[in-house]
C-alpha cells in the first residue's frame, strides 16, 4: 500500500480520493485525523503532496512508479488535471558523454543516452565519459541541469560528496539536533570520504534505522561507481525521486468541491476561494454552517458579497494570465477594463502592432499578411467558466483585423489583491482558429503543439480529442458566418 502525506488546501479532498483507492495516508493534519477517524500513523510516506505556491494545485514528489500510480487515480477521480512530470528524475546519476559546447549559454553539452543535459562545468573534452547527476528538472526549459557532484539520497539521510554532517532545517529540537550531529561524527569515522545530511525524517528513526540506512547508502554508492565503470553504454545508474507539478484548472477545483462536500460542509466554489488567497473566510463561514446548516445561503451570500468588492471593475487594470502546458505563466500585455457583468469582463490591450498576433504557425508553409500599423488594440472578451477566450484586433483607426479564438480550460476570473490587480486565468490548451474577415480567411492553428503534449503526457488524449472537436465545432460556425462569441458558447468540453 503507498503511503501519502497530504498538506494544504486541497487535503481534504484528496486525503477521501486516496484512501479510497488504496492509498494509506500517514502523518495526517489535526484536522484531516478528525474528519477522516485516523490515527496518527508516523511512518515514512511513499509520496509526500503539498500545494503549489499559486494555489493553482499540487506538487508531489515520490519514485516515477508512485507518481504514474497517483496521477492515474487522480485523472480517473477528477478529470482534467494538467501532469508535468520531468523527462529525467532529480537526483538521477547516469554515465553521460561530453558532445560539445551549447552555442547560446556557453556550458557543457551532455548525452545521457535518453536525453541531453546542461553542465555548468567547462574545459571538458568533447568524447569523455563522465558520471553526472540531475540537479533541476526539465520541464520549463530544453534540457536538465546536471551536477558532477554526486549526492546519494536515501530516506533519512543523504551522503554528501564531502566530509561533513549536517541536519534539515526543519529538524528543530535541539537535544534531537545535537544526537543527530554526535551520530554523523561516529558514522562519519568509517564512511570514507562520504558526509551526511540528516533528513527531516531522521528524527523519528532510531540510531539503528539511521546506521543500517548509511550503511545501504554506501552499498548503493560503491555499486554506482563500480557500474559505471563496466557499463559500455550511456544511461541511466540510479534513479532519483521525480517531481509532479499537477495543475487543477477550474474544471477539477468543481471536481474537487463535490468531493469535500461529501466529507463536510463546503460551499460552491470553496477551492477556487481558497485559491484566490481568501482561507480564513472560507473556513470561518464552513465553521458557521456546520453549526447552523439552517443559515448556509445567508453565511454564503454574505461571503460572496465581500469577495464581490474585490472582483474587477470598469476602467480598473487587469492581467491576463496565459499559462501553457508546459507551465509557463505567461502575463499578457496588461489591460483595462472597459464593460463588465455578472459573469464576464472585457478588457482593453494596447499593442504597437498586432500583426505578429493574427500570424500562422512558421510551422506552416502559409503566411497571413496583415498590414503593419501603429497603435493597434485588441479587445478581449472573458467569460467566467468559458473555454474559450475571444480576442478581436483593432487597427488604430477601429477597423477589425482580426479575431484570435483561443481554446482553453475554464476561464477564472481573480479579484484584486493588496499585491495586484485583478487577473483573467486560464490554461492553454495550445489549439486556436484565427478568423480574418477581410480576407474572408478561418483556420485552425497549432494542432502540432497539442500532439506535443500529449506526447510529453502533460495531458490525455481525451482531453486533447475533445479540444480539436471544439476547435473544428468552432471553425465550422465561423465559415458558416456566425460571429466568434456565438460561435464559441454552447462548445464547453464539459
Amino acid at each position: 500500500m503507498i503511503k501519502a502525506r497530504i498538506r494544504g488546501i486541497y487535503s481534504q479532498s484528496l486525503t477521501h480520493i486516496l484512501l479510497q483507492n488504496n492509498f494509506e495516508v500517514v502523518q495526517p493534519s489535526p484536522e484531516v485525523a478528525r474528519r477522516f477517524g485516523l490515527p496518527y500513523r508516523d511512518g515514512i510516506p511513499d509520496v509526500d503532496i503539498w500545494d503549489r505556491s499559486d494555489l493553482q494545485g499540487v506538487v508531489a514528489i515520490a519514485y516515477e512508479s508512485t507518481l504514474s500510480r497517483l496521477t492515474e487515480v487522480l485523472r480517473r477521480r477528477l478529470g482534467g488535471i494538467i501532469v508535468r512530470k520531468p523527462r529525467v528524475a532529480k537526483s538521477s546519476i547516469y554515465k553521460g558523454r561530453v558532445t560539445g559546447v551549447d552555442e547560446r549559454s556557453g556550458q557543457t553539452k551532455v548525452d545521457l543516452g535518453e536525453v541531453s543535459g546542461i553542465l555548468p562545468d567547462r574545459g571538458l573534452k568533447s568524447g569523455e565519459e563522465i558520471i553526472v547527476q540531475v540537479r533541476a528538472h526539465d520541464y520549463g526549459r530544453k534540457s536538465p541541469v546536471l551536477s558532477t557532484n554526486i549526492t546519494i539520497p536515501g530516506r533519512a539521510v543523504v551522503l554528501l560528496p564531502e566530509p561533513v554532517v549536517r541536519l534539515s532545517t526543519k529538524i528543530k529540537d535541539p537535544e534531537k539536533r545535537k544526537d543527530l550531529l554526535a551520530l554523523g561524527r561516529r558514522i562519519r569515522e568509517y564512511a570514507d570520504d562520504w558526509g551526511i545530511l540528516w533528513r527531516t525524517a531522521a528524527e523519528r528513526l532510531t540510531d539503528d534505522e539511521l546506521r543500517t540506512e548509511v550503511d545501504d547508502l554506501l552499498d548503493v554508492a560503491q555499486q554506482i561507481f563500480t557500474k559505471f565503470k563496466d557499463m559500455s553504454q550511456l544511461g541511466l545508474l540510479f534513479e532519483g525521486t521525480s517531481n509532479a507539478d499537477i495543475e487543477f484548472p477550474l474544471e477539477v477545483k468543481e471536481a474537487l468541491d463535490k468531493t469535500r462536500a461529501k466529507i463536510e460542509p463546503t460551499i460552491r466554489r470553496h477551492h477556487f476561494y481558497k485559491s484566490a488567497g481568501y482561507s480564513p473566510l472560507v473556513d470561518f463561514a464552513e465553521l458557521i454552517i456546520e453549526d447552523k446548516p439552517n443559515q448556509r445561503s445567508y453565511i454564503t451570500s454574505k461571503l460572496e458579497k465581500i469577495i464581490v468588492r474585490d472582483m474587477p471593475r470598469r476602467d480598473d487594470p487587469i492581467n491576463i494570465e496565459h499559462v501553457k502546458l508546459d507551465g509557463r505563466n505567461i502575463i499578457l500585455v496588461r489591460g483595462r477594463v472597459v464593460e463588465t457583468t455578472s459573469n464576464m469582463v472585457v478588457i482593453r490591450r494596447q499593442f504597437r502592432y498586432t500583426d505578429r498576433k493574427l500570424k500562422l504557425s512558421q510551422e506552416y508553409p502559409e503566411k497571413v499578411h496583415v498590414a503593419r500599423g501603429e497603435g493597434d488594440y485588441a479587445v478581449t472578451k472573458a467569460i467566467a467558466g468559458s473555454t474559450t477566450l475571444v480576442t478581436d484586433y483593432y487597427s488604430r483607426a477601429g477597423q477589425l483585423k482580426g479575431t484570435y479564438v483561443n481554446i482553453n480550460t475554464g476561464v477564472e476570473i481573480y479579484p484584486s489583491t493588496g499585491n495586484g490587480p485583478s487577473r483573467v486565468r486560464y490554461v492553454d490548451l495550445e489549439i486556436d482558429i484565427i478568423s480574418l474577415p477581410r480576407k474572408g480567411d478561418v483556420r485552425i492553428i497549432d494542432q502540432h503543439l497539442l500532439k506535443r503534449a500529449v506526447q510529453r503526457g502533460f495531458i490525455t488524449d481525451e482531453m486533447a480529442d475533445r479540444a480539436e472537436e471544439q476547435a473544428e465545432t468552432i471553425y465550422e460556425k465561423l465559415m458558416d458566418g456566425v460571429d466568434a462569441i456565438t460561435a464559441s458558447n454552447g462548445t464547453e468540453r464539459r
